[in-house]
């Protein structure tokens, strides 16, 4: 709906005329202008002009049309117009204006003390400007202006001004009708208010007259609730009728004249006083003083306490009306006042002062020092603060005593023994009167010890005493049984004298105490060991036979597993035989020096301690019998051989034989026999057999397998032919017959007249005899041979062709052949000589006997002629022959074919009229002369591009040469090397080169080729080729040639010239992560371009791109990215780079706020976002998400947060991040947090019951106006509860007993936000004690342990205190319900006292329990075995710390002797020479040390002859001179020490008496010869080495005879059919006098009665000489002799292979028969052999990945660098952090026997792997842990204990070590593992090698051998199904030694081989370094040989054979005194 245009009414013709005016306002004056005198007649209002002079005169405006009345004036016009006015009458015209209109609506809007701001509407019509004009009645003011607003400064305050407005028309000068207006300014502000005096009900005021005027003052105030006012004309004010204490605004404010017009307020806040406190209540302690009264009338903020004592002045604030001073001195005057204060904290009312005296403090540790039957004795601490004297009072419940000192000590006499007596004591304060809180003790007297502790009854699970009381009463009797390792299994608490134990393992002993109780005091009686029965061992199972041993293992008795001290007696028995008995510490034994094949029953029994014996547990088996001697197989046809062999030693007639016979293709013929020989049939010629005998006793009683082999004879050959005959060879040939095989060879003999000239061998169909006679006739024999089995014989004959004739020469000229020659030898009828040319004969000339040359002529130059002699006699001829040529013609001129840079080749034309056949040529150079039948020549090793010369002449036959031909040439120079473009630009290149061999005359060839050919030539070495094309391909070759033109060969290199770059390049940023470039194409652009994008400053983005756009993408947010575009050619050749850079969008944050807590501060803080920020700005806004009125910071790059501070608390707040980086930025979304509420005070403790605790806290300050409540929690370890609450108190109840509490109160605000809580902690009541009090004891230490109390609480701890024998009494308080007292007296008796403290000190009633420190173990135990006839070891050692009762010397672990002196003992009832574990126990009070053992060895003496030593001793073979003895080893009886040598005795006049048999031992063989003695010691064999099995070839052989010496003595040759006897003389020490011969008297021997007499045979006849040509015989004879030995040597050298084939790949397997004999091969020459073994192992796996093991996170959890996992074996853990890291350990699965991943190889735990060790266990569920090192080796840390003695931690695994035991070579212990998230727990066996120094290996064998059977028989127990973990501390050198054994025993047992190669190649494919060294690896060999030697019964005894032998390796030291049992190193 459209609005009307005019609100007033208005004609027509004034709307036109406006709109005229509007056209013309600005019109001029067209005519003469009026004079000025003529227009004074004109007049003018708001509307109209009036020209009153002339008032008929017409008026017109001028450019207006419309007619205006004739009137003298014009109506209806524009207010404050200016108008050209047109006068008819006076016909000029003239300027008039009309007055403006009045302005609107003039108004004061805004006043201050110095100005008024005004306002207007613009008035109806038209104006220019307004005039202001203002006046005070003095001062006048005013201003024009063209707005409708003006505000007039600079006025006086107070002051009432008048003001007008006059609107002013267009013209400047005339003026409206004014509109006026009058107003005050405001007052100015009264200065100096101030408060001149208060009173609990007024308050005074003062000021000072602000500056202006003003004309009175308005007073205000208000207490909040009460408001008043009044007005005064003075500068002061008295307000009255206030309320006390209450605080008020007061306002004062100046108000102007007009009574109205107010100035600004100016307020100030006064509190009036409170009044003074009311009644006062008051109550006092030792340390404090609690105050109530009653609150004053009014008002009261906080009330100030203040009190001293003269000395120190205190002070506190408090809001209730109740205070407690603390932590004042006890018994104490303090002066108390007491004031209330308003709540400005300032205002205070009046004082009330007071004086007070505090409680005397309680006395401090009191404490029973002493006790005897009749008296305590007490101590205490005097208290803190005063005290003047002590009050003692005690009481037994009848009779009480009392009495005061002055002393801080007691003692209380004449008391009854065994009563409970109360005492207390009790501080006086100064005064005398006041007393303080008594403290009590309650105290027993000691009673009497228990006596006569004996054994009633006794089993294998219960032992039952008894004992008695000397005398007195006792509450009871406590019973501590423990087992043998001081733990304390349990204790009895009884009334009675007796007690009984049951569920106790068999087999152990038990230490036994009672104690008698009497209160707190306790009598432990001695302690006494008693022992239960032990259990019977398991069956019996015989692991293994030998021919003279068992080996027995049993089952380790029921429950007696790693008991100590026990062993098992072994008896066995032999039909109708005697019963022996040995004894064994371990569940196996060997039962040795057994008869072969026999039955044996054995049974066994448990020996426990104090020697209890089990039943018996039997079985019965065989021995196996001994394998037969002599074994022979002899063929006796082509398909049949015999087999002999005599009886086995103690062969039975039950006995049977099996004779088993076996080909390459398995087993042939088996029968079993009772006799000693057998036939067997059906074979196949020529075949080797196989064939063994076994001897059976019984089922699975069979001897080791005796093998022989044998052939059966060939077929003899056929078809015997002469092939061939000459003058002195004859060739035979036959033919093969079917039976033939490789290993055939051929006998053949020649023969003369039945005379053998000639034999040979032959593996060939063909032989040829040489050295025959001319024309003689020969027979021929043929037999055919396969290992020395000869078939049938075949023969033949033939005659041998004449003899040619001999010294044939032939002399030739160039056409002329001169032959000459001497006669043959022998018949011959006639010659014939012929001429050839090659194969043609020319001339055929016969010739008489006796002429002997003959001469050819017209042959050809240069041509080779053979003559032909021949001789012909009989049937046969034969000739000889010689061939000379004729000289030759020259070559023709010599040419050039070829040449490079090291030869020429040249050639030349053949010479006239010469047989090219016949000829050669000699060629001469620098290099010397060459024969050559080629017309070309190549003279190489020459030097490039150089001159050289050669000539040539012809040779012919016999080096016949021509005149010589020569010339000159250069070779060919090297081509150039290096061929380089360097300084590539867009149209130029720079060639470079090298020239090998450069000569100053070279000069170089340079062509360039792209679409044309440029050749340059140059002398330099470099040319700069100019004027090419940008971006383009092009060819240069460079070609040396010489001075005469020779070129080397052509060097082409090609490259592109350089494209230029491109233009206009401009980036465009997308957004954070990505930017656009564009650019132009470069000059010359081709198609087949691309460019190179780079991107530097943020990553490497490289790209290559075909168009001109690239989107550079993946680029860091925020970053300044330069980037570079490359144009690049065809071969990627890039031109000059164009750069530019761009920033991309920085990311946006996304900020959190917190006020972290704070009650004035808001931290607002940001992750720093992808890629980077140069700055961030931060706004906080308080009211709204607005960013109006909000606090912005800027913050540098590095900035993540910013701390708003001075904030109020409890506010709510709004924050925004934005970040900028270039022109960028990223604004977050807005985030609002509150700051925190302020605390409360602090919280007192008003009082406590068992069941409630009431508390009261301080209001949270400044915290008026604002919205809180307090919210209590009240926690303990029961749960917690909240309360909230309005109050500044609360009472808490329903709590428990013995219940720590902690109580917090804090303030809840804006949010819910919670402030800092105000705690009291600790409130607790009183515990229960401590039950099951027990020790376990150690020499200088004992363990005290006990169960936690009723109720208990993890804040407990206990207060322990103990008392040696001496009375020192100490103390201790600790948390464990454990704790190991060190440092005591060993063998001494202590009491110990437990009491349970809470956390805040409040303790049960003490728990008592007494116990002895075990005895001292002896030390420098050592012995000494004397060779004496009665063996004995003397022991010694030095007396052990502490107290003793005695030794107890134990033997072999049976038999136990007890001694009361120190410190040396002799034990006898030996063996000689045998090894005896001595145990020394000190005996005590307590519980015996710990054994101190020792491997001792007892003296040796004479040798023991065997009975039957006349059947060990066998004359093998005898010689005219000599005889061989073979000596049974058995003879060697090592039962009273081993023997060291052996000596044989040689006579052959015995004089019968035996003593003379020890004479003959100093006797020489030269005596002997002499006459001066029968009888001599011929020789000595020194044994080194015990003979190791019992087959021939382990027999000890001796020579005598054969002229050997030893020392002092000579084994000379005896006389041929001489008579002699001998003897054999034993040695088990011998010693020499100074002449080298063997001193009797101290020399330990033994000899033999002599044996039987034997004859030597008869010196054979020495060969006489051969009757006819003797010299010449005997010469043919050796020479044939020599040429048959040197053709059957080679043969056999052919033949010769290593008995034992090593693979060298992955396997060197080697049958157990036959790995003695590999074992020494590979062992000689200081281990070769097993060196280039272990060699080969070196690189085997090392190229598989470590990827994981080589990580940066990785790195730190490795022990050495070098011992890196395999990434295809390495043991993965699971993920449990969230880092792909978590799954790495520095371990391997390895392969078993059974199992690819039996074994985790692992490295020795890193103190920061140990959680990730214990994890791997859980994860793998290993139930097997074996550690092969010590954690701490030659002063470095091998690896860390991951384990400790009771419980320990790691990560969600618990483990705990449930029982330690340590043994001399290794430590067994158990481990209960737990998870701790799944509750879950498991059992570990821990196997701890500790014999085994790093890199190097044990010094048994056996000792590591029995280790692994202890692992492996728990492996298979427990370890099925899950691996075992092996490690030591790299997890190679050791753990790879220890996984081989196991593999190689079973590989021995299982398939009957030996592959140490094979198994450590395997390790390594899974693990590096696996059998680190090359000892390690050569040990594991010797564990193969002595693991056979075992089984085969060779290795009879593994204990001592090797006491003699000594280490090989340095690295290793032998223990002090004997070596270890078992093989060493030898």
């Amino acid at each position: 709906m459209m609005k009307p245009l005019l609100r007033c009414s208005v004609s027509l013709w004034t709307l036109l005329v406006f709109s005229a005016l509007l056209k013309i306002s600005q019109a001029q004056c067209p005519g003469i202008k009026c004079r000025s005198n003529e227009t004074e007649t004109f007049t003018t209002t708001t509307k109209t002009v009036t020209f009153g002079s002339r008032p008929n005169c017409t008026l017109s405006i001028i450019n207006q049309s419309i007619s205006i009345p004739e009137n003298g004036s014009i109506t209806d016009l524009i207010p404050g117009t200016v108008y050209q006015i047109s006068s008819s009458c006076l016909n000029c015209c003239t300027e008039a204006t009309t007055k403006p209109e009045v302005v609107g609506n003039l108004n004061v809007n805004n006043i201050t003390t110095s100005s008024i701001f005004l306002t207007w509407t613009k008035p109806e019509g038209s104006s220019s400007s307004y005039r202001v004009q203002w006046t005070d009645g003095n001062v006048n003011g005013n201003v024009s202006v063209t707005q409708t607003q003006q505000n007039i400064t600079n006025l006086t305050a107070g002051v009432q001004y008048n003001i007008t407005v006059t609107a002013v028309a267009g013209d400047g000068i005339t003026e409206g009708e004014k509109v006026s207006v009058s107003q005050y300014t405001k007052p100015n502000v009264v200065r100096n208010l101030s408060v001149t005096n208060i009173t609990t009900s007024s308050i005074s005021l003062t000021w000072t007259k602000p500056e202006g005027n003003s004309y009175s003052y308005r007073v205000q105030w208000t207490d909040g609730n009460v408001n008043g006012n009044d007005s005064v004309t003075l500068t002061q004010q008295n307000i009255t009728n206030l309320t006390a204490g209450v605080q008020y605004n007061i306002a004062v404010t100046a108000v102007a004249g007009d009574g109205s017009t107010e100035g600004q307020r100016i307020a100030i806040f006064q509190y009036t006083r409170p009044g003074k406190i009311g009644e006062l209540t008051v109550s006092t302690n030792t340390v404090s003083i609690s105050l109530n009264w009653t609150s004053p009338p009014g008002a009261v903020f906080t009330y100030k306490v203040t009190w001293h004592n003269s000395v120190a002045w205190m002070s506190r604030y408090t809001n209730s009306t109740f205070a407690v001073l603390s932590d004042l001195i006890p018994g104490t005057n303090y002066i108390i006042s007491i004031v209330a204060i308003a709540g400005d904290n300032h205002t205070e009312g009046e004082y009330s002062i007071f004086s007070l005296v505090t409680k005397p403090e309680v006395v401090r540790n009191l404490t029973v020092t002493a006790v005897t039957t009749s008296s305590i004795f007490l101590t205490w601490t005097k208290p803190d603060g005063n005290s003047s004297s002590y009050r003692v009072q005690w009481t037994s419940g009848n009779v009480n005593g009392n009495d005061s000192v002055t002393l801080t000590q007691k003692n209380i006499t004449n008391l009854t023994a065994g009563v409970q007596y109360s005492i207390t004591v009790t501080a006086v304060a100064d005064d005398g009167s006041t007393v303080g809180k008594s403290t009590s003790v309650s105290q027993y007297t000691r009673p009497d010890k228990p006596v006569n502790i004996t054994i009633t009854a006794k089993g294998t699970y219960f032992l039952n005493i008894s004992w008695t009381l000397p005398t007195g009463t006792v509450d009871d009797y406590v019973v501590n049984i423990s087992n043998y390792m001081r733990q304390t299994l349990y204790s009895n608490i009884t009334a009675v004298t007796t007690a009984r134990f049951t569920d106790l393992y068999p087999g152990r002993i038990f230490f036994i105490t009672v104690t008698a109780v009497a209160g707190n005091f306790s009598e432990m009686s001695d302690q006494f060991a008693f022992a239960t029965d032990p259990t019977p061992p398991g069956s019996i199972i015989f692991s293994q036979r030998t021919n003279s041993s068992l080996s027995l293992k049993w089952a380790t008795p029921v429950l007696m597993e790693y008991a100590p001290n026990i062993s098992y007696c072994i008896t066995y028995q032999p039909a109708n035989g005697t019963v022996q008995n040995i004894s064994s510490l371990v569940n196996s034994t060997a039962l040795n020096w057994l008869l072969s094949g026999t039955s044996y029953n054995i049974t066994v029994q448990t020996v426990g301690p104090m020697n209890l014996w089990s039943t018996v547990v039997y079985n019965s088996t065989f021995t196996l019998p001994n394998p037969v001697l002599n074994l022979v197989a002899i063929s006796s046809s082509t398909t049949s051989v015999k087999v002999t062999w005599s009886y086995p030693q103690g062969a039975q007639m039950y006995y049977n034989y099996l004779v088993q016979t076996y080909s390459t293709a398995g087993p042939v013929f088996n029968t079993k026999v009772r006799i000693t020989n057998t036939d067997v049939p059906n074979l196949y010629p020529g075949t080797g057999y196989n064939i063994s005998v076994t001897t059976i006793a019984a089922t699975e009683s069979e001897s080791t397998v005796e093998s022989t082999f044998s052939y059966t004879m060939p077929k003899a050959v056929t078809n015997l032919t002469v092939a061939n005959v000459n003058t002195t060879a004859i060739q035979l040939t036959w033919l093969r017959q079917s039976d033939h095989k490789p290993s055939y060879t051929y006998l053949v003999m020649v023969l003369q007249n039945a005379t053998m000239v000639q034999n040979a061998t032959t593996e060939n169909e063909t032989y040829t005899f040489f050295n025959l006679a001319p024309g003689t006739f020969y027979s021929f024999k043929v037999f055919t041979i396969v290992e020395g089995v000869m078939s049938a014989v075949e023969t033949t004959s033939s005659y041998t062709n004449p003899a040619a004739v001999t010294n044939i020469i032939a002399i030739g000229s160039t056409t002329t052949m001169l032959v000459s020659w001497t006669p043959a030898f022998g018949q011959v009828d006639s010659y014939t000589v012929k001429l050839f040319r090659g194969l043609v004969q020319l001339v055929k000339n016969s010739t008489n006997l006796s002429n002997t040359t003959v001469k050819f002529q017209g042959l050809t130059p240069g041509v080779l002629y053979c003559a032909v002699v021949v001789t012909e006699s009989g049937p046969f001829n034969n000739n000889n022959s010689v061939c000379n040529a004729t000289f030759p013609n020259p070559p023709g001129p010599i040419m050039v074919t070829s040449q490079t840079v090291k030869s020429i080749n040249f050639t030349w034309p053949f010479p006239n009229d010469m047989d090219s056949n016949q000829y050669n040529f000699s060629v001469s150079s620098f290099n010397g002369s060459l024969i050559s039948g080629n017309n070309f020549f190549l003279l190489d090793n020459l030097q490039s591009g150089s001159l050289y010369s050669i000539s040539v002449v012809t040779e012919g036959v016999l080096n016949y040469q021509s005149t010589a031909v020569t010339t000159k040439n250069y070779t060919r120079p090297y081509p150039v090397t290096n061929l380089t473009m360097t300084n590539i630009t867009t149209n130029a290149v720079t060639l470079v080169w090298d020239q090998p061999e450069s000569k100053p005359n070279y000069s170089y060839l340079v062509q360039t080729n792209n679409s044309s050919i440029f050749v340059s030539v140059v002398v330099s070495k470099n040319i700069t080729i100019n004027g090419l094309l940008s971006g383009s391909n092009y060819n240069f070759t460079v070609t040396t040639q010489t001075p005469d033109g020779t070129k080397a060969d052509p060097v082409p290199v090609s490259n592109f010239t350089r494209p230029y770059g491109i233009g206009q390049l401009e980036a465009e940023t997308l957004n954070t992560t990505a930017v656009r470039l564009n650019w132009t194409k470069p000059l010359e652009y081709k198609s087949e371009y691309t460019y190179w994008v780079r991107t530097i400053g943020c990553g490497s983005q490289n790209q290559t791109v075909l168009g001109e756009v690239a989107v550079m993408s993946e680029l860091p947010p925020g970053t300044s990215c330069t980037f570079c575009v490359s144009v690049r050619a065809a071969n990627g050749i890039k031109g000059e780079a164009n750069c530019t850079s761009q920033y991309t969008k920085p990311e946006a944050v996304q900020p959190s706020i917190s006020s972290q807590g704070s009650n004035s501060s808001i931290l607002v803080s940001w992750t720093t976002p992808p890629g980077r920020v140069e700055h961030y700005i931060v706004y906080l806004n308080s009211s709204s998400f607005s960013l109006n009125s909000t606090s912005t910071f800027s913050l540098n790059s590095t900035s993540t947060s910013f701390l708003f501070g001075n904030l109020r608390a409890g506010r709510l707040y709004t924050a925004m991040v934005t970040t900028y980086s270039g022109p960028f930025s990223a604004s977050s979304g807005f985030i609002s947090n509150a700051t925190f509420p302020n605390p409360p005070g602090p919280i007192e403790l008003l009082s406590k019951t068992t069941n409630s605790i009431e508390v009261r806290w301080k209001e949270a300050p400044l915290m008026n106006g604002a919205s809180f409540y307090y919210q209590l929690t009240k926690l303990s370890a029961q749960g917690g509860e909240n309360i909230t609450t309005n109050n500044t108190s609360y009472t808490f109840g329903s709590l428990l007993s013995g219940t720590p509490y902690n109580f917090s109160v804090a303030t809840v605000g804006e949010m819910g936000f919670q402030s800092e809580s105000v705690q009291i902690y600790m409130v607790t009541t009183r515990p229960f004690c401590v039950k099951i009090l027990t020790t376990s004891t150690k020499e200088e230490s004992i363990t005290v342990m006990w169960n936690e109390p009723d109720e208990y609480k993890n804040s407990y701890r206990y207060y322990l205190t103990w008392q040696g024998s001496d009375g020192t009494i100490s103390n201790i308080t600790i948390q464990e319900k454990n704790y190991t007292v060190n440092n005591l007296v060993p063998g001494s008796s202590y009491v110990f006292n437990v009491t349970t403290v809470t956390s805040d000190g409040t303790k049960s009633a003490p728990k008592w329990i007494s116990n002895c420190t075990n005895a001292s173990p002896v030390t420098n135990l050592s012995c000494i075995g004397p060779n004496t006839t009665n063996a004995e070891i003397l022991l010694s050692w030095t007396k052990p710390n502490g107290q003793n009762s005695g030794f107890q010397v134990t033997k072999n672990n049976i038999e136990n002797n007890i001694i009361y002196t120190c410190c040396k003992y002799t034990v006898s009832n030996l063996s000689h020479y045998t090894g005896y574990n001595l145990t020394v126990v000190t005996q005590s009070c307590g519980l015996p040390s710990t054994p101190r053992s020792l491997l001792c060895r007892t003296g040796i003496t004479n040798p023991v002859i065997p009975k039957n030593y006349e059947s060990l001793v066998a004359v093998t073979s005898m010689a005219y001179n000599k005889f061989t003895l073979q000596i049974d080893p058995i003879l060697l009886d090592s039962t009273n020490g081993p023997i060291t040598q052996v000596g044989v005795l040689v006579t052959n006049t015995f004089s019968g008496n035996l003593s003379d048999l020890v004479k003959y031992v100093g006797a020489t063989y030269d005596q002997w010869k002499a006459g001066k003695n029968l009888g001599y010691m011929a020789t000595v064999s020194n044994q080194t080495q015990p003979i190791q099995t019992r087959s021939v070839g382990s027999y000890l052989i001796i020579e005598v005879g054969d002229g050997s010496t030893w020392n002092g003595y000579t084994n000379g040759a005896l006389e041929a059919t001489g008579r002699y006897q001998f003897a054999i003389v034993l040695f088990t020490k011998l010693t020499l006098n100074t002449n080298n011969l063997v001193n009797v008297q101290l020399s330990l021997l033994s000899q033999t009665n002599f044996y039987d007499t034997i004859t030597l045979p008869q010196n054979p006849a020495v060969v006489t000489g051969i009757a006819v040509g003797a010299t010449l015989g005997i010469f043919f004879i050796l020479f044939i002799i020599l040429i048959v030995f040197i053709i059957y040597w080679k043969r056999l050298s052919k033949k010769e292979s290593p008995d034992i084939q090593i693979q060298s790949m992955r396997s060197v397997a080697v049958r157990v028969e036959d790995y003695e004999a590999y074992y020494k091969k590979q062992k000689a020459d200081s281990n070769c052999g097993f060196a280039e073994e272990f060699e080969d192992l070196k690189l085997v796996g090392t190229a598989q990945a470590k990827t994981h093991a080589l990580m940066l996170e990785n790195k730190p959890k490795n022990r050495y660098n070098n011992v890196l996992p395999y990434d295809s074996s390495r043991v993965k853990l699971s993920i449990i952090h969230g880092s792909p890291y978590d799954d790495y350990i520095n371990a391997n699965y390895m392969p078993g026997y059974d199992s690819r991943k039996e074994y985790i190889a692992a490295q020795g735990p890193l103190p920061s792997t140990v959680n990730e060790f214990w994890r791997m266990i859980w994860e793998k569920n290993v139930q097997t842990l074996v550690m092969l090192t010590r954690c701490n080796e030659q002063g470095r840390v091998k690896c860390e204990q991951y384990w400790d003695h009771g419980t320990k931690h790691f990560e969600n695994i618990t483990v705990t070590t449930t029982s330690d035991i340590p043994l001399e070579d290794w430590t067994i212990r158990d481990f209960n593992i737990k998870n701790v998230k799944t509750a879950e727990s498991r059992s570990v066996r821990h196997f701890h090698f500790t014999a085994w120094p790093d890199h190097g290996v044990p010094q048994t064998t056996e000792l590591l051998i029995s280790f692994r059977h202890l692992v492996r028989e728990h492996m298979d127990q427990y370890s099925r199904h899950s691996p075992t973990v092996v490690h030591c501390s790299a997890g190679v050198g050791r753990t790879g030694t220890f996984i081989a054994i196991d593999r190689l025993i079973f590989q021995i047992e299982r398939e009957n081989i030996v592959d140490v190669y094979g198994i450590v190649h395997d390790q390594r494919m899974h693990r590096p370094l696996m059998v680190q060294t090359e000892d390690q690896y050569v040990f594991l060999n010797q564990c193969a040989l002595d693991i056979i030697r075992s089984r085969t019964g060779t290795n009879v005894d593994l204990i001592y054979q090797n006491t003699a032998a000594l280490s090989i390796y340095e690295n290793i030291e032998p223990k002090k005194g004997f070596p270890k049992k078992g093989y060493h190193n030898a």
